[in-house]
């Protein structure tokens, strides 16, 4: 599955929501995410996931959702499949997009 971008560069910031920190990652001035990922990644914070970032790829490259260390076994338990990064980083996971967790 992919996301509903058309015509959006990667790094281009364009079709992103700004959203409210979630209490176990506060942050003054909130964080802007992909409109695509937007209601999952709220999913995710509500159920105390700690995010290090993502990008729905705007159909261009595979999207990602990053995580704390102690929060990749809890993202494979709600079903997430994980992805390799480049730097060969861990926490990765491909967004559903059109489920919630």
């Amino acid at each position: 599955m992919k996301c509903n971008c058309e015509n959006v560069d990667i790094g281009s910031h364009q079709r992103q929501i700004w959203l409210h920190a979630p209490a176990h990652m506060p942050k003054d001035n909130g964080y802007c995410i992909d409109l695509c990922i937007a209601q999952e990644i709220t999913g995710l914070w509500m159920a105390g996931i700690t995010t290090t970032g993502c990008c729905c790829g705007h159909n261009k490259a595979e999207g990602f959702i990053g995580v704390v260390e102690y929060d990749i076994e809890k993202m494979k338990f709600l079903g997430y499949q994980e992805c390799d990064h480049p730097e060969g980083h861990k926490g990765y996971f491909l967004p559903k997009y059109d489920k919630l967790i």
